[in-house]
């Protein structure tokens, strides 16, 4: 009957309460104390809080810098719904004004998460700290607040109200100490961790108990709180770091508030496991640990406090994105295969949601090779190809001290210029780039040369004697031509040959070619000449095979059996923009 009493009273606190907590479970003792939150069971989204109203500084010695004046102030969001919600938003609100009382420094509010689950519960904490002087005790000492929770799609919740922290005088209990805080003492952005705080309390315990590590909310996102106490025997476990054993009144102005409901306790030795995401960069931080309690109508923390930590050092993602195209420089229309190299040097392994490429639209737009893409070797889906990006989505693991590649193809335009791609990665709400800094923003780039290919322009001219292929020419004249030549291409020519037919009625004078290359440095080219039949067709049309001839004669005799000039430039290269000319010289019939 004691039991049942005990348990209507419980009960009762809560409706009155209309809620503060989720329901905790002490062990056998099969005691509930449950808070009823203000949305509805079948609310897609809920919220309530997971933390004690009580905070406070060391009675005695506060302005000495002496014990706590930071506290972690929470509230748990659940999705009960059928789907999962995105950009989950915590946000703390105050809901009256005290000076003394303000969110620490370094607070993140809001707090935004991705995704919630169905069925799957997160964490809010948002560190309240309390200003050493003495107002918080003699004039002001509580400020009202609530959290609220918002989600896409769904209607934003809020914690009860009115609510509020209230400041009390701590004693320094020297049987309430920290045993150990364990843990890896370096850790990654984006990487989860587990963190252990054992902790002594009195054997018995205490009916108002919290024994947690103050998180930065900047740097920690807590993931899962796992808590054990061995008292009431045989042990008892907790999800949060607060323990309501008594059925504590929170509620501002209500007959009881902040009394107990009971004479339950909990505690003795105290094992929480933390398990947190690491969010951001935070340098080298010490975890300390806080043990608050309420026995005996006072107010109690850790005689050890500030003497427990342990440091730590947070670290950015060890991951690099490196971007490479091959071949450039490469022709109009050509082919080109990029690189996308994502290198994590780290000790654990990272999955990555998405690879985005941005394309360049200037001097032309490249276009994706549809069927061209694996990652790490293996074949994956085609990009999706919107707003001038090219986006593939999955789940591509990058495994501790390794690197992975994603690998495609592009069409490149027929326009020449230079073509640069820029590239990211993004893991959770990360971008992953050139640097291991995340809240900078350095892309991954490769540029590409499109050239175009090999263009000689030949020009004929008689330039000897002057305007000699306007004027009529008696016979025995002799005219001198001189071809031209130029690569008007953007890339070297080589094995280039240059053909002319000697005119009908026309007899060529031996050794009268001559090459110019100017100051093109184009090297001279090998010299043969040809008996084979003169062709009809315009432009002429070399023989082929060519059968090579040498005119018998001294330079300056003239031999009427040569019809063909042939100028090969095998073993010599023309670049882009060189000009040189040759000449030879014929005698009219």
């Amino acid at each position: 009957m004691k039991l049942a009493r005990t348990i209507a009273r419980l009960l009762g606190a809560a409706r009155r309460a209309r809620g503060t907590a989720p329901c905790v479970r002490l062990g056998l003792l099969a005691l509930f104390f449950c808070v009823v939150g203000l949305q509805s069971a079948r609310a897609q989204l809920t919220v309530a809080p997971v933390t004690w109203n009580v905070i406070g500084l060391d009675s005695n010695k506060y302005a000495q810098g002496v014990g706590p004046d930071t506290f972690q102030v929470g509230a748990r969001a659940c999705n009960t719904g059928g789907t999962a919600i995105a950009n989950v938003t915590g946000t703390f609100f105050w809901d009256s004004a005290n000076p003394y009382i303000n969110l620490a420094a370094t607070t993140a509010n809001p707090i935004t998460y991705s995704s919630l689950p169905v069925g799957t519960c997160t964490d809010y904490y948002f560190p309240v700290t309390v200003s050493r002087v003495p107002q918080v005790f003699t004039t002001n000492p509580s400020r009202r607040y609530h959290i609220t929770v918002s989600g896409n799609g769904v209607p934003t919740v809020s914690t009860p109200t009115p609510r509020e922290l209230y400041v009390e005088q701590l004693l320094s209990q020297s049987r309430n100490k920290v045993i150990s805080i364990t843990g890896p003492a370096t850790v990654y952005v984006g990487q989860t961790y587990t963190y252990r705080l054992i902790a002594d309390t009195s054997t018995n315990g205490y009916d108002q108990l919290e024994s947690f590590i103050n998180l930065s909310n900047v740097v920690f996102q807590v993931m899962s709180i796992n808590t054990t106490y061995t008292a009431p025997p045989p042990g008892v476990t907790n999800d949060k770091f607060y323990a309501d054993a008594c059925g504590w009144d929170n509620v501002p102005g209500s007959p009881t508030y902040l009394s107990c409901a009971n004479n339950n306790k909990v505690g003795g030795t105290i094992t929480t496991d933390y398990t947190v995401k690491i969010l951001s960069v935070g340098g080298t931080i010490t975890l300390s640990g806080l043990i608050l309690d309420h026995s005996g109508g006072s107010f109690h923390y850790n005689g050890d406090f500030g003497g427990n930590g342990m440091p730590i050092t947070t670290l950015p993602p060890p991951l690099t994105l490196a971007k490479t195209a091959s071949p450039s420089p490469v022709l109009t229309s050509g082919t080109v295969t990029y690189t996308l190299r994502l290198t994590n040097s780290g000790p654990a392994a990272y999955t990555l949601a998405d690879f985005v490429d941005t394309p360049p639209t200037s001097p032309g737009s490249p276009a994706y090779v549809a069927g061209s893409s694996t990652f790490n070797g293996a074949a994956i889906s085609n990009p999706t190809i919107a707003g001038g990006k090219l986006t593939w989505t999955g789940t591509f693991l990058i495994p501790a001290g390794t690197s992975r590649d994603l690998v495609y193809r592009m069409a490149m335009p027929n326009t020449h210029g230079t073509y640069t791609n820029s590239a990211i990665a993004h893991f959770d709400s990360y971008q992953v780039d050139t640097t291991q800094d995340t809240t900078d923003n350095m892309p991954a780039t490769a540029s590409v040369q499109v050239n175009t290919p090999p263009n000689i322009a030949l020009d004929k001219q008689c330039t000897a004697p002057a305007n000699c292929a306007s004027q009529g020419q008696a016979p025995g004249t002799e005219l001198t031509y001189t071809l031209t030549f130029t690569n008007n291409g953007d890339t070297t020519a080589s094995s280039f040959i240059i053909y002319d037919m000697i005119p009908a009625n026309t007899t060529f004078k031996v050794g009268s070619v001559t090459y110019n290359a100017g100051t093109s440095g184009i090297g001279a080219p090998t010299v043969d000449y040809s008996q084979q039949a003169r062709s009809n067709a315009t432009p002429p049309v070399p023989p082929a095979p060519w059968v090579a001839y040498a005119p018998p004669g001294a330079a300056g005799t003239f031999d009427a059996t040569v019809t063909w000039i042939r100028w090969s430039f095998n073993a010599n290269t023309i670049p882009s923009g060189k000009s040189a000319s040759i000449t030879f010289t014929v005698r009219i019939n």
